[in-house]
């Protein structure tokens, strides 16, 4: 008895993407999160409520390294073990280094998406990579999916921007994160054997202002929609793309929402 999947998927090679390890828990990528804000002063600080960027741009490095060696540099060689492991204080030590050396997250600016680029750009150029990166303004919703499709393809992880609202600042409007479960079902007439489907269940709402990750598309036949895999915050989210649109044309804007290309 036949099980199908009725979605079409296009992602990274590698599923765990940028497995951290903390506290025996495995995570999809890094947090902000995991770095102290006792010290207003510290850049620790400064990392944990304005570094999403600044994560999204050291875990893009360490999946390419983690990819191939061509890819690694003294930096990644900071949260790299020799088994290509990723320990979360060796991690975190390798996010400061980029920090420092590259994105240099600000208070209340954080890191804007020119900076993502020009901070890989820099890195690119440092170790010989051959490769540059855009941050690209006004994308249409094709333009846009073609780019995450290319990348994909291409075994790049895509970093993308929920911005902020604009220009009403003050406003919150933003995005569901979902996450993602199977049903299979059953048999009748029409349709011969199993169908497993996936589903998806909103579990955080109106998320702005934020870096993600991009290390997927689902297009779901069925549901007529298309999904992204994302890594934030170091877990595996989803979001709607024609949510992420809607939210860009109404709410958010083509200049701080968008996305870094990377290409030869």
């Amino acid at each position: 008895m036949s099980i199908q999947i009725n979605s079409v998927e296009i992602e990274l090679s590698r599923p765990d993407y940028v497995p951290v390890i903390k506290d025996t828990v495995t995570f999809y990528g890094g947090s902000q999160m995991w770095f102290p804000e006792k010290n207003k002063n510290n850049k620790d600080y400064i990392l944990h409520n304005y570094g999403c960027g600044t994560i999204a741009t050291a875990d893009l490095l360490l999946y390419l390294a983690r990819r191939s060696d061509d890819f690694r540099s003294p930096e990644t060689q900071i949260a790299l073990n020799t088994d290509n492991s990723i320990d979360h204080r060796n991690y975190d030590a390798y996010v400061r280094r980029i920090n420092d050396k590259y994105t240099k997250t600000r208070r209340y600016i954080a890191v804007l998406g020119t900076k993502i680029a020009s901070a890989f750009n820099s890195y690119s150029k440092t170790y010989g990579l051959g490769y540059h990166a855009y941050w690209k303004w006004t994308l249409s919703y094709y333009d846009m999916y073609e780019i995450i499709v290319e990348m994909l393809n291409y075994d790049i992880p895509v970093i993308i921007s929920i911005g902020p609202n604009t220009p009403k600042f003050w406003e919150n409007k933003g995005i569901p994160f979902y996450q993602r479960y199977e049903v299979t079902i059953p048999d009748s007439e029409e349709q011969k054997s199993p169908t497993k489907q996936y589903r998806y269940r909103a579990v955080m709402q109106d998320i702005n202002s934020h870096y993600v990750t991009v290390t997927g598309i689902i297009k779901d036949n069925l549901a007529h929609k298309i999904m992204l895999r994302i890594s934030s915050w170091g877990v595996e989210y989803y979001i709607n793309y024609e949510e992420y649109r809607n939210y860009i044309e109404n709410c958010g804007g083509t200049f701080t929402s968008s996305l870094v290309q990377i290409k030869r």
